[in-house]
């Protein structure tokens, strides 16, 4: 390990190699600093990839990336204790190149991304735990620029720049006053598993051919009243399920994230499933969805941060995003080694650029969408079970005139809560369901 660099980025996930595939590429000398053992090493992830983000970051990435399926079927569930209204979509096509999306799962593609940027020239190191960020002083002893990362074995590493992939709880980021403290209702915590099964009983039971995946989301029943929520994603002889909830509502409601795992594979139709499957893997996942209102300041005099750490979060979409933004930052960085200007009014070009992309822009349209996590926590609730009665009304054959099947729907409706609340509800409900 060399005493300077270009820049120093902190983690090797895929916000900080996408940046150091991009900087090292320009000729740029480039450290990538990963706690783990690996890149991905601490992910018991399996999600979704998108192919048309993906691939700006990495050319051909649907080519040679260690994707799971091509994913040809997107579903959510609402699901009651005996039942589930089902909204999806299947569309072969997605399955011929250059595909849509796939599954991945994230310890085989971090560290495929860091291959892509030592490939490029960056080196990576591993076991590498920076515990604080070096800062030059001004005659008053206060914190200017940033100037390089402390190890946890008290070695000093100075670069140009930092930029800052850490993470959620992003300490550094906070450190260099980027950040405060984030109150609770904003994060997600998630009890994740990795279930080993057959690919011919995942293609059966998901009515999928060979490399053909599917994705669904799950909300209702097996959530206990906490506002959050499910997924199972399909991988060639693994399916991971994800099941969490915010967090002041698991502290609040005393609702332990392992209760909320357990309860979702026990619902019958979720065991229908998962029956026969082996677990591997489990692990808990913390994520951050606070929208623009609670995103940092993305940089300051010689430090940007990317990715999680940023609040570079729009709904389901995390992992290209971070993809999308580590690149953004890296060509900011490469445009400020040619002039040999890492301060802040050169980087803030970086901002700049991110006003221009298609999820910042989304992420600011829907900046009061993380009230719903607050004032409405019970509408997910309300919702699935009205829309398993109605659906249970519809479909039960019966000898009644259409017109009183639509007084008997429209009684369901109206003495379930008051009115106007379910319209409030609906509304703030089909907002935030749109950006999650």
């Amino acid at each position: 390990m060399k005493n300077y660099y270009d820049v120093v980025i902190v983690g090797a996930g895929p916000a900080g190699s996408s940046a150091a595939y991009e900087m090292a590429g320009n000729g740029l000398n480039v450290a990538m600093m990963e706690r783990g053992k690996k890149p991905g090493d601490k992910n018991v992830y399996g999600g979704t990839f998108y192919r048309r983000t993906c691939q700006e970051v990495f050319p051909d990435f649907w080519k040679d990336a260690p994707w799971e399926r091509k994913v040809i079927t997107d579903e959510v569930w609402f699901l009651e204790k005996e039942s589930g209204v089902k909204v999806g979509y299947m569309d072969l096509l997605f399955g011929y190149p250059p595909h849509n999306k796939f599954t991945a799962l994230r310890p085989k593609v971090d560290a495929w991304m860091a291959d892509k940027a030592t490939e490029q020239g960056a080196e990576l190191h591993l076991n590498t735990l920076i515990t604080d960020l070096l800062f030059e002083k001004s005659i008053f002893n206060k914190k200017k620029k940033v100037r390089g990362v402390k190890l946890h074995d008290g070695k000093e590493v100075e670069a140009g720049v930092v930029v800052l992939t850490e993470g959620v709880n992003a300490p550094l980021t906070e450190k260099a006053g980027l950040r405060s403290k984030f109150p609770s209702h904003i994060f997600t915590l998630h009890s994740s598993e990795t279930l080993a099964l057959p690919p011919e009983k995942i293609e059966s039971r998901f009515h999928l051919e060979k490399d053909e995946g599917a994705v669904i989301g799950f909300a209702g029943n097996q959530m206990s009243t906490v506002t959050g929520k499910g997924g199972i994603w399909t991988n060639k002889d693994t399916i991971n399920i994800t099941v969490g909830g915010t967090l002041n509502e698991l502290v609040e409601k005393n609702v332990a994230p392992e209760y909320l795992l357990k309860r979702f594979k026990s619902h019958p139709l979720i065991k229908r499933l998962i029956e026969g499957a082996e677990v591997l893997e489990y692990k808990g996942k913390m994520t951050v969805k606070g929208g623009y209102k609670y995103m940092p300041k993305l940089y300051d005099d010689g430090v940007l941060v990317a990715g999680d750490a940023a609040m570079m979060v729009k709904g389901r979409r995390g992992t290209d995003i971070a993809m999308l933004s580590g690149k953004e930052a890296g060509e900011t960085i490469t445009q400020a080694k040619a002039k040999n200007d890492f301060s802040k009014k050169m980087l803030a070009n970086y901002e700049h650029r991110l006003n221009k992309t298609f999820y910042l822009k989304d992420i600011k349209s829907k900046k009061q969408v993380i009230n719903y996590l607050k004032q409405h926590q019970d509408a997910d609730h309300l919702i699935t079970s009205l829309v398993n009665e109605l659906a249970h009304e519809f479909f039960t054959e019966d000898q009644k005139t259409s017109k009183e099947e639509q007084k008997t729907l429209l009684k369901i409706l109206s003495k379930k809560q008051l009115p106007f609340k379910s319209l409030e509800d609906l509304i703030q409900a089909i907002r935030y369901w749109s950006f999650a």
